[in-house]
């Protein structure tokens, strides 16, 4: 078969230019995504400057409301229905936290003539002919838990009913470590009032 020469040009260059299309066009991209990056190297090394000065400081915000001590009262019923244990939730306007302190007192007496209450400081302890029997009481961050213990089995003739009790949270940043350990030794609310000059708020104060 005779193939005219012409015609073997043409399909060689057609073959040539086809082949070298691709290795063009991926030149191409390598190139473009070069400049691309070195311009984004560019700009980001020009925005990299040294730092300025620190500007002033700010005014300085208002003070926060003063957390002071706070008593909330309650009535308690020690009875053999309820194991001779009371629980009262902590007001919802007392945040107690881990250094924080609650004390507890019960209303012992009222001295009409003086219009004086007198409260005595949790743990009490009484002497009966059946031994000793104690009203004591714990917290935690919730609640306050009024109990009775003895070294005898309690009965229906150790019952409490309507305890009156005064519990007093001190908040940890409002007193020094001496008078944290003043208000451990102290027996009664009036000591507590004069160790803490008086600055105790009254929450749930209950009417007598």
């Amino acid at each position: 078969m005779n193939i005219d020469p012409a015609t073997l040009k043409t399909t060689a260059r057609l073959k040539c230019i086809q082949s070298t299309k691709p290795v063009n066009s991926l030149a191409m991209k390598k190139l473009i995504k070069f400049f691309i990056t070195a311009i984004a190297i560019f700009l980001m090394l020009s925005g990299c400057g040294e730092r300025g000065p620190v500007g002033p400081e700010g005014p300085q915000g208002p003070a926060g409301p003063e957390v002071i001590p706070t008593s909330f009262e309650f009535e308690a019923d020690l009875l053999q229905s309820n194991g001779f244990e009371f629980f009262q939730d902590i007001p919802a306007g007392i945040e107690v936290f881990d250094s924080d302190v609650v004390l507890a007192y019960v209303l012992e007496d009222y001295l009409p003539d003086e219009d004086l209450e007198v409260w005595r400081q949790l743990p009490l302890t009484e002497f009966n002919s059946s031994g000793t029997s104690i009203i004591n009481f714990d917290y935690t961050f919730v609640d306050v838990r009024i109990f009775m213990d003895a070294n005898y089995n309690l009965g229906s003739a150790d019952e409490y009913s309507g305890l009156l009790i005064r519990a007093v949270y001190v908040p940890a940043g409002f007193i020094s470590n001496q008078k944290a350990l003043e208000l451990s030794e102290a027996k009664s609310y009036s000591e507590v009032e004069k160790i803490l000059d008086g600055k105790i708020r009254s929450l749930n104060k209950i009417d007598r």
